[in-house]
């Protein structure tokens, strides 16, 4: 009988603030959405979301585009979602694309 070993990579909850999460470390958020961020989108973070909104944002994961605080789609060529904020701090986004099943920040940001 042959044994097949499966290499599983363990997926952790997504901090609520930028300065816990590693680059490149696959995180889950709300129904099983797993997000990666590379160390620019890290910076990013803690420079533009001081207060975790777009975290919270990507935690939600897709919402309507209209009112609400989510992933919505990207009009920007070569990416998917970006998140999506109201009030302070919901002058940017942050866009994303799926890699391997996994939607990765990597580093690019848009003012709305």
């Amino acid at each position: 009988m042959r044994r097949v070993v499966l290499d599983i990579m363990e997926v952790l909850p997504l901090p609520n603030n930028w300065q816990d999460i590693q680059p490149d470390v696959v995180y889950s958020s709300t129904y099983d959405l797993q997000v990666s961020f590379s160390d620019e989108q890290i910076k990013l973070g803690i420079r533009y979301d001081s207060k975790g909104k777009h975290l919270k944002a990507i935690a939600k994961g897709l919402v309507h585009p209209q009112g609400s605080i989510g992933l919505v789609d990207s009009q920007e060529k070569g990416y998917n979602l970006k998140s999506k904020v109201l009030g302070s701090g919901g002058d940017r986004r942050f866009h994303a694309k799926y890699v391997n099943g996994i939607l990765h920040f990597p580093g690019f940001v848009t003012q709305h």
